[in-house]
């Protein structure tokens, strides 16, 4: 019986102990893979993200008017830098013109052309409309029928910078207001995950969007400038990299504002 007994137990602490090394072997790895630098995309971004940043930096009233809405600029600006990238003045001259002839006249199966500085989508500016008229979040009134009178008026807005901003306040707000239960990791995770709702559609579902965000393929979006990185991840080097440059300082008005007195 002793011995059988011994042998009990040192078989039982032999597994004890090639669990422990197993599980505690997982938390290390995932800990060093969670901790893993973000990947130097100074090379992959190009001048169109410098000149993007640049641009928000000499027009401090969209990161003051961000601030008077309550809504942190580094944020919200940071869900619109990767679209920002994709701005040509030329084609929205060129293109974005016919584009929008196009919408007012025939419908919304032509609505996802891309315009202005952030590259909003009449699709998405309809969007935001629709779920900021029926939560009754602010004074703003739109024409929700699908009218050509609705998509004239719509098309207007959008060439308006003002009204981008209004637009990207708007979207904020909404996402705010809809995941408002969840605690993020930290202002990156919440910034990747808000670019990426903005660029796929916020209407999706969390799962489906969390999906998109991580997945190993890329948005066809992304494929349009031929890059290796996801709108989340400059997304995210904005935040890291950038962002501190649009955070509001002790006195309350926006870095990029007291830069530029």
């Amino acid at each position: 019986m002793d011995t059988g007994y011994r042998k009990s137990f040192v078989f039982c602490r032999l597994f004890l102990v090639c669990w422990a090394f197993f599980f505690f072997s997982q938390v290390i790895f995932s800990q060093t893979e969670s901790a893993a630098p973000l990947p130097d995309l100074s090379n992959e971004l190009g001048n169109k993200y410098y000149d993007a940043v640049d641009y928000l930096l000499k027009n401090p009233w969209m990161a003051d008017t961000l601030l008077e809405e309550k809504i942190r600029p580094d944020l919200a600006f940071s869900a619109v830098i990767p679209q920002m990238m994709r701005y040509s003045a030329l084609r929205d001259l060129v293109e974005g013109g016919a584009l929008r002839t196009l919408y007012i006249q025939s419908g919304r199966k032509y609505s996802h052309f891309s315009t202005g500085r952030f590259q909003m989508k009449a699709s998405f500016a309809e969007l935001v409309e629709r779920n900021y008229s029926r939560q009754k979040m602010g004074p703003y009134k739109f024409i929700l029928s699908n009218t050509t009178k609705a998509r004239g008026e719509r098309a207007r807005r959008l060439e308006s910078e003002k009204w981008q901003l209004r637009y990207l306040v708007m979207f904020v707000k909404l996402m705010d207001k809809r995941y408002a239960h969840i605690k993020w990791k930290n202002d990156e995770d919440k910034a990747r995950f808000y670019a990426t709702a903005f660029d796929v559609g916020f209407n999706r579902d969390m799962r489906t969007i969390e999906r998109i965000m991580t997945g190993k393929t890329l948005s066809r979006r992304s494929k349009q400038i031929k890059s290796k990185y996801r709108t989340g991840d400059v997304a995210v080097w904005f935040m890291v990299n950038d962002g501190h440059r649009f955070r509001p300082d002790h006195s309350g008005r926006a870095a990029a504002g007291a830069t530029n007195d």
